[in-house]
């Protein structure tokens, strides 16, 4: 039997989504295999799918059947029913009024038990009582260590997750965070507030949602010649999740304002199913000339691909916590394209925008003043102002994922036991390590 002082400790990481393109749980994972740990992530297969893997960086990666694919078939009928009960009782009872829970339970429980894990990490809320279900013994339990990607408790509404879908999740959060060893987040703010609202067994540690650093921007196209907007003409681009709560419209309803500007969109699924509303919008403006809804490109090329642009632009509307504590993902990807940032009054990006002088801040849902903004950055880039190169790369190797990681490692350097032989990663990073394909 190898001895828990040679062995590799085994981490288990447990994911609400096919991984493929979810950068931070990507990154996480091989950040820890770089380090020296043994690396499984378990994550949802396309509803109806069978199981599959593949290897990323050294981490392996499983997608477990979890949901029914939807038709006239017992198992969706009765996960269906299930759902209907569960919109009759109080959302706080999230064992009933969650579906999900069970169905998640069902699929990771055994695996969870099977492959024995020294440590699991929780990505995100939703798996959380599965893990604990795994292990009902605390004595029995591997180190859990929980990863916020959001302020659960007041979670923007939008879509099928609505206020009572977002109570109920918080209620569960509530209710097993305290069992928890460690919890991880994204951005200071939620940091605080979970130590606040929370008993936890130890201060929260942010390792924010940044991407790789790297000497050389690449690739694999180019955001104008996707777009078909040539060498000067201005170009604002949006990247990340869409929504309402993401607030394109604001940005489309600015376009008439600035006739010389145009707008690339780029957003994960492509064609994103909201793409047909906000070519409505923009038609009915007379601006559909201007608006270009791209296809994306590997989570490392993202500021290589954004840097042709202009500007970049962040019009998220502040109707949640979770949003106005956010730092998010696109602001650190905006940096390291080098674009200066036009951004909605969101509390945090907001305020880190002013504080390093990286463009300008326009009240959200405000066409007029997102023009406005637009406009003054693209004044400030044609005089050559904005942040100095000094600053620019200060940033990038602070809110660099090289540098996050350190944090990361070090959480779980001081997990003790196994986990405190792992070792601070040296070497560089490579593109192949971040290229996972199902």
């Amino acid at each position: 039997m190898t001895s828990t002082a040679t062995r590799r400790v085994r981490v288990a990481m447990v994911v609400n989504n096919g991984m493929a393109n979810d950068s931070r749980v990507i990154k996480s994972a091989v950040s820890l295999v770089r380090a020296g740990a043994d690396v499984t992530a378990f994550g949802v297969a396309s509803a109806g799918a069978a199981q599959s893997e593949a290897v990323c960086g050294g981490a392996r990666f499983v997608r477990l059947p979890v949901f029914p694919k939807r038709g006239l078939t017992p198992a969706y009928a009765g996960y269906a029913v299930r759902r209907r009960r569960g919109r009759l009782g109080p959302a706080e009872r999230w064992r009933t009024s969650l579906a999900a829970t069970s169905a998640y339970a069902d699929a990771f429980v055994p695996a969870l038990v099977e492959h024995a894990p020294d440590v699991v990490h929780v990505h995100d809320v939703h798996i959380l009582a599965a893990v604990l279900e795994a292990w009902p013994d605390p004595a029995q339990r591997p180190v859990l260590v929980y990863d916020a990607h959001e302020y659960v408790a007041d979670l923007a509404v939008s879509g099928a997750r609505t206020r009572r879908v977002v109570d109920g999740w918080a209620a569960l959060e509530a209710e097993m965070i305290p069992h928890v060893d460690r919890v991880i987040t994204v951005a200071d703010g939620i940091a605080r507030r979970l130590e606040a609202e929370h008993d936890l067994r130890n201060p929260v540690t942010v390792v924010h949602n940044a991407p790789l650093a790297w000497d050389d921007l690449v690739a694999s196209r180019n955001l104008r010649d996707e777009a078909g907007v040539g060498e000067g003409t201005s170009l604002a681009v949006y990247s990340g999740a869409v929504s309402a709560a993401r607030g394109l419209d604001t940005v489309i309803g600015a376009l008439p304002s600035v006739p010389d500007v145009h707008l690339a969109v780029v957003a994960v699924p492509h064609p994103h199913p909201m793409a047909p509303e906000l070519e409505r919008r923009a038609a009915a403006l007379g601006v559909a000339d201007r608006l270009h809804l791209v296809p994306p490109v590997p989570s490392q090329e993202v500021p290589a691909y954004l840097s042709t642009a202009d500007v970049a632009v962040s019009p998220i509307h502040g109707d949640s916590a979770s949003y106005d504590m956010a730092l998010p993902n696109k602001l650190f990807e905006f940096i390291h394209a080098g674009l200066p940032i036009a951004t909605s009054d969101i509390a945090a990006m907001a305020a880190f925008v002013r504080e390093h002088h990286l463009g300008e801040v326009f009240r959200q849902r405000d066409a007029a003043d997102c023009a406005r903004a637009l406009t003054s950055v693209l004044a400030q880039v044609a005089a050559g102002e904005g942040p100095s190169a000094e600053v620019l790369a200060a940033l990038r190797h602070e809110y660099s994922w090289q540098t996050q990681e350190q944090h990361l490692v070090e959480l779980y350097r001081n997990l003790g036991g196994v986990a405190g032989g792992l070792h601070q990663p040296t070497h560089p990073w490579s593109h192949d390590e971040l290229t996972l394909d199902f």
